[in-house]
């Protein structure tokens, strides 16, 4: 795939780092350079080249700035900062002529929004919503007229980050603050509101506490047409967001859809910050930024990677396609983005669900890879079923996958999709890793699906993903323990197939190593047998039906032989019901396996008489053959089965009649 360089500056910045992390996250093939004046900036750190800049500030900036944009042959130029973004609008055509393409509105767009009396004059005769702006010298008489109250608030016009901002509780308070001041009117919470007493309290303290803040994200593409919009709820700490909750209003978009014409008007592409706050008078809107933000990354965690997006339409990379949030997640900040699964605080749900019901309730997003195969399909098609589950059918073959799903209304994608930037990976809530080469698969095959998972696990990581189940195999037990084997007991895996199982186990585990907040479980499954499509007659007991059914005579080399063999119907229920009851506090592995252990030659023994029995005339020989193998199988399952309450309802006879009618209909 083509590689694409990106270029961030300001990197030092906490939205040049969050352009950053979106560009990790980000399916597209990106070299990232950082380019700042500070060389312990962290940013700079995480990208895969760093180069030094003047200070934006300074005469040869853009000169400068030009020289290594076509040293690094950067394709696309990401600003860092509010001053930097203006200087980027101001020059647009000197960049223009040295192809170098940048993310920035027009110098309109941007020179309106930076002034915040400005903003509310020439807005608010479009959509009466921007907090009102009054000039310190006129505040007494428009107090004493009525047309103003105190509290207020004072803001420098062109400051960021709440740097500066004062309350006015009364005229002494007025000698606080500079005629580059714009003093505004407080934009005071519901009292339904969650924080509404907090905020308050604080006003009452002569703080001006940042809670309840609705901050609106817009992405324009390149040709201006909106390709991605969502809204939060937040608390911010000195102007950085530290809680995030996502938020729906329909209020809020209609005031949106009315700004919207205006904004492109004045040239808006790329990405505009709106922040506000719901009031008893509606929606007032009291700042506007148009740029990344420090939470654009957290964002990206999310499923709404806006840098990606923006990315792909000034590089001509596919068609604009729209992005949209995960609401079944929210967001927490100190030094680095978190992103949890809402079951991970009932209290956070809690104030989501008070902030905006219309979020409620979750409906979970389940990725299902191997989604062809013959366990995968049956999976897919079960949670399918399912109340509140979106699936997500993920194959190798996408011709396979439509063939399959294709008339059912499920999604589906090929591997390439979670590389590609086609798939959005920040919106899976729980992942059911079922792809693997089987025991009979060769060498080759097996290391190739060992090599997938890494990259898989890897990509799941880097989106924290609540929740990954990996389906594993009882033969990672190996023989040097005999069964019935517990999740404690020591694992021995002999051939290629069960040691390529367990090193998947192990990369499984060493993510939540890494990422505490993810619940990572490996499945170790019995033998999987039974008449459903898909159904390929590789394991022993399909072949020996089927062999049964052809006539031919069923050699048993050995006897001795114990098995555990699981109907796939009772694996299905078993999976889909630990998806609905995964909790953090999930083990991370279980047994999965049948209720019964049975001797080969007993096995033999039902075949014959079952297929007999189907057949009336045909009888089927049996010949034992001695040896002094002497395998045994059999796991301890009392674990998972206490937890999800379920037992198998399928024994082997069960499992074996479905076997023969499974080859009756398919082979006739």
């Amino acid at each position: 795939m083509k590689f694409y360089t990106i270029g961030i500056s300001c990197i030092g910045s906490g939205v040049g780092e969050s352009v950053i992390n979106s560009c990790r996250l980000s399916g597209l093939q990106l070299k990232t350079v950082g380019l700042g004046t500070n060389p312990f900036a962290y940013g700079a750190y995480a990208c895969d080249a760093f180069d030094y800049t003047p200070t934006i500030y300074a005469s040869d900036f853009v000169d400068k700035l030009i020289a290594k944009c076509k040293e690094h042959q950067i394709d696309l130029l990401i600003p860092g900062r509010d001053d930097e973004a203006f200087i980027y609008a101001k020059n647009r055509e000197r960049f223009a002529l040295e192809n170098i393409e940048i993310l920035a509105a027009s110098e309109d767009m941007i020179s309106i929004c930076r002034d915040k009396e400005k903003m509310s004059r020439e807005l608010n005769p479009i959509v009466d919503v921007f907090v009102k702006c009054y000039q310190k010298d006129s505040i007494s008489e428009l107090i004493a007229k009525g047309e103003a109250e105190y509290p207020l608030l004072a803001k420098p016009r062109s400051g960021f980050a709440s740097m500066g901002v004062e309350i006015i509780r009364n005229e002494a308070d007025l000698g606080k603050i500079s005629d580059d001041h714009i003093v505004q009117e407080l934009a005071v919470p519901t009292p339904d509101d969650p924080n509404y007493q907090l905020y308050m309290n604080g006003i009452a303290k002569n703080q001006n506490p940042q809670v309840s803040e609705i901050s609106i994200q817009l992405v324009l593409s390149k040709e201006g047409e909106v390709i991605g919009k969502m809204a939060s709820y937040n608390k911010l700490n000195n102007g950085v967001p530290i809680e995030i909750l996502p938020y729906e209003n329909e209020e809020i978009w209609a005031v949106v859809d009315k700004l919207l014409p205006v904004f492109k008007e004045k040239g808006l592409v790329g990405p505009l910050n709106i922040q506000g706050r719901l009031t008893k008078k509606g929606l007032k809107i009291f700042e506007m930024n148009p740029r990344f933000t420090g939470i654009t990354g957290l964002r990206a965690l999310m499923g709404f990677n806006e840098v990606e997006a923006c990315i792909k339409s000034w590089l001509g990379i596919g068609p604009n396609l729209k992005i949209t949030i995960n609401t079944n997640r929210f967001g927490i900040r100190q030094t680095a983005d978190k992103v949890l699964a809402f079951d991970r605080n009932e209290l956070a749900q809690s104030l989501a669900q008070q902030a905006s019901p219309s979020v409620f309730p979750l409906t979970r997003t389940i990725l299902v890879t191997g989604a062809s195969g013959y366990l995968g399909r049956s999976l897919v098609k079960e949670l399918n079923t399912k109340p509140q589950v979106r699936v997500i059918a993920m194959g190798r073959s996408l011709d396979k996958l439509k063939e399959l799903f294709g008339k059912s209304g499920i999604e589906y994608y090929d591997y390439s999709a979670l590389f590609n930037g086609e798939f959005a990976v920040g919106n899976i809530d729980i992942v059911i890793h079922s792809a693997f080469a089987r025991p009979h698969c060769t060498e080759t095959e097996i290391a190739e699906s060992l090599a997938f998972t890494s990259d898989l696990f890897a990509c799941l990581a880097s989106h924290q993903i609540p929740y990954i189940i990996n389906l594993s195999s009882q033969s990672v037990y190996g023989q040097t323990l005999a069964p019935l084997w517990k999740e404690s007991d020591p694992v021995a895996p002999t051939m290629p197939y069960s040691q390529a199982k367990y090193a998947s186990e192990l990369m499984l585990k060493s993510i939540a190593k890494l990422y505490p907040h993810i619940t990572t479980t490996s499945l170790r499954l019995a033998a999987i047998s039974g008449g459903k499509e898909g159904l390929v007659p590789v394991d022993l007991l399909s072949k020996l039906v089927l062999k049964a059914m052809k006539g031919e005579k069923l050699v048993i080399i050995g006897g001795k032989q114990e098995l555990e063999i699981m109907d796939v119907r009772d694996a299905v229920t078993y999976i889909v019901r630990f998806t609905e009851q995964i909790s953090p506090s999930s083990e991370e592995v279980y047994n999965l396996g049948a209720e019964g252990i049975y001797n080969i030659v007993d096995i033999a023994k039902m075949v014959k008489r079952i297929v007999e029995d189907q057949s009336n005339q045909r009888i089927v020989e049996l010949e034992l053959k001695p040896t002094e193998t002497d395998l045994k199988f059999g796991m301890d399952s009392s674990l998972i089965r206490s937890k999800l309450g379920v037992t198998p309802e399928h024994d082997l006879e069960s499992i074996v009649r479905s076997l023969v009618a499974f080859f009756y209909t398919n082979t006739h």
